[in-house]
């Protein structure tokens, strides 16, 4: 059985000071449905307790969906239309679960055809994300604080519909306690403002720390990303793409915004990632807005010389062109390297500053 992670009690400074952060005084009685999340009188969200506010939101979500221990699967690749979070993709079909670890649990996955991806992603209570699990087999499940684990699972997008659902349904948790997830409620006016303080900082962030703008955003306090750990980082990581991967699964590169017209450009070198690398374009708000405003380079055409061409917003004939024009006026991108290569992750080889206006 190969393990994800367990950890003792005393690893948990930095979720218990989240907790009594979170911790506000309120009268109501926990809830379990996100239909009672957000009551008057709830708990006042400030920027020190938004991301495991914000985690509390997403389990009851995962929970109406899939009862505690269960898995929801999306069968088809992220619809527009359907994005509960900021910044989804299209680079992977997506499973998700509520496990109840505090006595214990594992999840399986089945066999895959040889060279497809497959990974889970724990994310513990306070918003600190475990690293991924590759392939097949049996994973244990523990967490530092609390008593559930939200799993991300992602499948390779170039399996069929009918082949994705056949690995997803042969995916089982298997756990020693099924007890549902609960929450305290939460203000929603003071929810609402703190992330969108915290949106708003991304373009900051992005200016101050450039192609490290990830480094420390999605961490564990048990293993030796923890070291890397960056509060500012931390807390605008949960608003702005809540459920990042670590910096070892996942490298990310988000871009500021442009105006959507004209055509922008970027020829590169492949970065050899371990698995491979994806564009997606995003409005204003961080939502995908096109179901083909996606790229990767499981799909795209190389040039001659082996390296990629992406365009955005130069027309149907240029290679590898991906749609800009939406309803907000202005587009960003995100690039994702699924298991990157030490190029990305120590030589700081980066893809977005390649990008140029053409016209």
């Amino acid at each position: 059985m190969n393990s994800v992670f367990l950890s003792p009690a005393r690893h948990a400074l930095l979720g218990s000071a989240i907790a009594i952060a979170a911790s506000a005084t309120t009268s109501a009685d926990p809830v379990g449905s996100i239909d009672d999340f957000f009551q008057p009188g709830g708990v006042t969200a400030t920027v020190e307790n938004y991301p495991t506010l914000e985690t509390s939101r997403q389990l009851l979500i995962a929970q109406g969906r899939a009862a505690v221990n269960d898995i929801a699967h999306n069968r088809k690749l992220t619809p527009t239309d359907d994005q509960p979070v900021v910044r989804m993709n299209r680079d992977t079909y997506y499973s998700f679960a509520v496990v109840d670890v505090s006595a214990g649990a594992s999840i399986t996955i089945p066999s895959l055809p040889d060279g497809k991806y497959v990974s889970v992603q724990p994310v513990t209570m306070d918003h600190r994300i475990q690293p991924m699990s590759y392939g097949s087999g049996t994973f244990e499940l523990a967490t530092h604080f609390g008593t559930h684990l939200y799993l991300v699972i992602r499948l390779d997008n170039t399996l069929s519909e009918s082949e994705a659902n056949a690995i997803q349904d042969g995916m089982a948790i298997t756990a020693g306690s099924a007890e549902p997830f609960t929450a305290e409620p939460v203000d929603r006016d003071s929810f609402d403002s703190v992330e969108l303080s915290l949106r708003q900082q991304l373009p900051e962030v992005v200016a101050k720390y450039g192609a490290n703008m990830v480094y420390g955003m999605f961490t564990a306090p048990t293993d030796d990303s923890r070291g890397m750990f960056n509060v500012e980082k931390y807390t605008v990581g949960a608003a702005v793409g809540w459920g990042g991967a670590q910096l070892t699964d996942n490298v990310y590169e988000s871009s500021p915004n442009y105006p959507a017209e004209g055509c922008y450009s970027a020829t590169f070198e492949d970065p050899d990632n371990g698995a491979f690398w994806s564009f997606t374009i995003y409005d204003e708000n961080g939502f995908m807005f096109d179901d083909v405003a996606h790229m990767s380079s499981d799909i795209a055409t190389a040039n001659d010389d082996g390296t990629y061409t992406v365009n955005m917003g130069c027309g149907a004939s240029a290679p590898n062109n991906l749609p800009i024009s939406n309803e907000t006026g202005v587009f960003n991108f995100i690039v994702r390297h699924y298991i990157p290569s030490d190029r990305v992750k120590f030589d700081g080889y980066r893809l977005m500053p390649l990008v140029q206006k053409v016209d």
